[in-house]
């Protein structure tokens, strides 16, 4: 239990570093800078690449070691995809058994959501705000295996939408979406909310697909 404790810990501190662009793509992870700077063996270091690997952050080669996974618009798309065929079952398992509680937490996201992108908040502040509130529409599903997937699939996406919601349209895009997401949540529209989440991430993948192709996002990346 120690072990697994130290290991999720490291993958934690590699995965934030890799998602707020600390460690870009290609950059070569050094385990034994890690495990110094972390005070830990290699063996956590090295089990927390594995995982990150298996959530697509990490590529590991047999000579060169672990080294970031690169952003590329076959990647995106595979996220994006996915999250299209995920996301709205969840929110529809969510709406089934939502309560008052829930719809309160969801709309409670929504306002600190809004209360971000009014203060200039930062991309990873907006970014972490914006995945409190996804994950609020999500929980109340109560399938913990299908909401760890989506987690996974959050944390790969963000390295993306970090570079996207630094854009001013997207940012008033994401609240018009959001807030009608939220009013379909409140009134148990099931279909109504499957349909706005599908279009909101859609537009979300075709924001990203645009960016890449722009060599500034690839600099920023």
């Amino acid at each position: 239990m120690k072990r697994d404790t130290v290991t999720s810990s490291v993958a934690g501190s590699i995965r934030q570093r890799i998602i707020s662009g600390a460690f870009p793509g290609g950059h070569q992870i050094r385990q034994e800078a890690i495990a110094a700077e972390l005070g830990v063996s290699r063996i956590p270091v090295r089990e927390a690449l594995v995982q990150l690997e298996s959530e697509g952050l990490v590529v590991i080669h047999t000579h060169r070691g672990a080294v970031v996974a690169e952003l590329t618009i076959e990647d995106a798309i595979d996220i994006f995809d996915s999250r299209l065929l995920l996301e709205p079952f969840i929110i529809k398992c969510a709406i089934e058994k939502a309560t008052e509680d829930d719809v309160a937490d969801v709309r409670s996201a929504l306002a600190a959501y809004r209360q971000g992108i009014k203060a200039g908040a930062s991309p990873a502040e907006l970014s972490r705000l914006n995945w409190a509130l996804h994950t609020a529409m999500s929980r109340p599903a109560q399938r913990p295996r299908t909401l760890a997937v989506l987690q996974s699939l959050y944390n790969s996406a963000d390295r993306y939408l970090r570079l996207q919601i630094d854009e001013k349209t997207a940012q008033l895009r994401a609240i018009d979406d959001h807030d009608a997401l939220t009013e379909a949540f409140a009134a148990r529209d099931a279909g109504s909310a499957a349909r706005l989440l599908r279009n909101h991430i859609a537009e979300a993948r075709n924001d990203v697909i645009a960016g890449l192709k722009q060599k500034s996002w690839r600099t920023n990346a």
